[in-house]
């Protein structure tokens, strides 16, 4: 056995070295609390310039890795004007610029009175009312919807957009059943509730116009910028592809209902990725109860 001093000595040394080893760690990749708080400040910053935003500047988020709210655009120069005078904002060019994905000229498919064709995302209902909940830029073009029978399902009931990307249609027709399923390649997924994804987790898209293909999610609480004053925000980019036509389609992350399509960069022969409007917001903004397959309630 040691005797004390040198006892003493040794667990000092050990100490001083374990001491050192932590103070060389590396920061955590997530910024402390006043940090966060500084970069959401900057985001709702950025969100009051969002009448002003050119059409280049594509989006912009909040991300934790960098400690920094990172701008993305087709032009640097207009992202560094758009940004002037805010702090921690980090450029981020990008070559595509995402775009509304319904197709005007009418497929999974409802169709409009107005000549807009989109796709269902998720059936819901309020009391003893039955909607389908699809995306705003659709239902803003109003009219009486019909499904891929072309048979009226009913008409607009509730729209928000820009700002948001959601909106209702009556299932007013008794012709009609909701379903807690999503069309899927092989047949139907389950929709169990609405348990929300994150960064890294495996997503999965059912539109009328690409069918069913999945990837991955990449950022949540993206602000997206169309062109045109239409400036979307709390949206959750993926990279999965989608085209015209899928618009209001269903994001599904195993057997929970993620949310609806709201835009993308299309070009799915290349890649391509995707935006979708969280499903929860609507659920709580309209008072809603997602259809699921268990029979009960979803909750809000």
């Amino acid at each position: 056995m040691l005797p004390g001093s040198r006892r003493r000595a040794l667990l000092a040394a050990l100490l001083g070295c374990a001491l050192s080893l932590l103070l060389a760690q590396p920061a955590s990749a997530a910024p402390a609390v006043p940090d966060l708080l500084m970069l959401h400040s900057v985001m709702a910053v950025l969100d009051s310039r969002s009448d002003q935003v050119p059409d280049s500047v594509t989006s912009w988020y909040v991300d934790p890795a960098t400690h920094s709210v990172v701008v993305s655009a087709t032009d640097d120069n207009a992202a560094g004007a758009f940004a002037a005078g805010a702090r921690a904002v980090r450029i981020q060019h990008v070559s595509t610029r995402p775009r509304l994905l319904a197709d005007l000229h009418g497929g999974d498919t409802i169709t409009t009175s107005e000549g807009g064709r989109c796709s269902v995302g998720f059936n819901a209902i309020s009391g003893r009312t039955r909607y389908v909940i699809t995306a705003g830029h659709c239902t803003k073009l109003g009219g009486t919807w019909s499904g891929p029978d072309g048979q009226p399902i009913g008409p607009v009931a509730k729209s928000s957009f820009p700002g948001h990307d959601y909106g209702l249609v009556e299932v007013a027709s008794a012709s009609w059943d909701q379903t807690h399923d999503v069309d899927a390649d092989s047949g139907y997924v389950t929709v169990a509730g609405s348990a929300p994804a994150k960064v890294g987790d495996r997503v999965c898209l059912s539109g009328s116009t690409t069918g069913f293909h999945c990837g991955y999610v990449q950022t949540v609480g993206e602000t997206v910028n169309y062109g045109d004053g239409e400036v979307v925000r709390g949206l959750i980019k993926t990279n999965v592809c989608a085209e015209a036509g899928d618009s209001g389609g269903s994001f599904i992350s195993g057997s929970q209902a993620q949310g609806t399509l709201s835009g993308g960069t299309g070009g799915c022969l290349l890649g391509g990725e995707s935006y979708f409007q969280p499903i929860q917001e609507v659920l709580t903004a309209y008072g809603l109860t997602l259809v699921t397959g268990r029979g009960a309630a979803d909750e809000r």
